[in-house]
């Protein structure tokens, strides 16, 4: 690493940390959502008293003339989040943590989570842009991927991996 890189990352580094006055929170609460930016997926961070999951969903914006697009992620932060309502099921496979393989998962297809608070760090790509902003004490719906990450990781917060069947039970057809 040069020094301009140095000088950038440590630039980076402080915004980030600046973040956690900015909104109120723990600092420990951004972990989550620092770790989604950083290192991509959804993150979840339990300490005493503090519980915080990260989702992200990404929607890509294509121009057919231009011939040119970008993934806009939306990463959200729940501080708190709290499990109100669990809607249809989807099998998926997944894989996390030490388990040797992906599993087969039963995750809903759609849910509702609340929260203490709820910030969206809105990323874009072409403008090389981090957006944060604060969403208030809300409850919010996902659905499709979203919705199955917040699940997994209120899985974590709970306490518990995943479970499933192993790949192994496939069979090619």
């Amino acid at each position: 690493m040069d020094a301009d890189d140095i000088r950038e990352e440590l630039v980076f580094a402080a915004q980030e940390a600046a973040l956690a006055d900015r909104f109120g929170i723990p600092p420990d609460a951004l972990v989550p959502l620092l770790f989604s930016l950083r290192y991509g997926g959804d993150w979840s961070y339990a300490a005493e008293g503090l519980t915080a999951i990260s989702a992200v969903k990404k929607t890509t914006v294509y121009d057919d003339e231009r011939l040119i697009g970008y993934s806009l992620e939306e990463t959200y932060l729940f501080v708190d989040p709290v499990l109100l309502h669990r809607e249809g099921t989807v099998y998926r496979l997944e894989k996390c943590g030490s388990a040797p393989a992906r599993l087969l998962v039963k995750r809903p297809y759609r849910l509702r989570l609340g929260a203490r608070r709820i910030i969206r760090a809105t990323v874009h790509p072409l403008e090389r842009t981090i957006r944060a902003e604060d969403l208030g004490a809300a409850e919010m719906t996902f659905t499709g991927s979203t919705a199955y990450g917040i699940d997994h990781e209120m899985e974590h917060l709970a306490g518990r991996e995943i479970r499933g069947e192993g790949l192994r039970t496939f069979r090619f057809g």
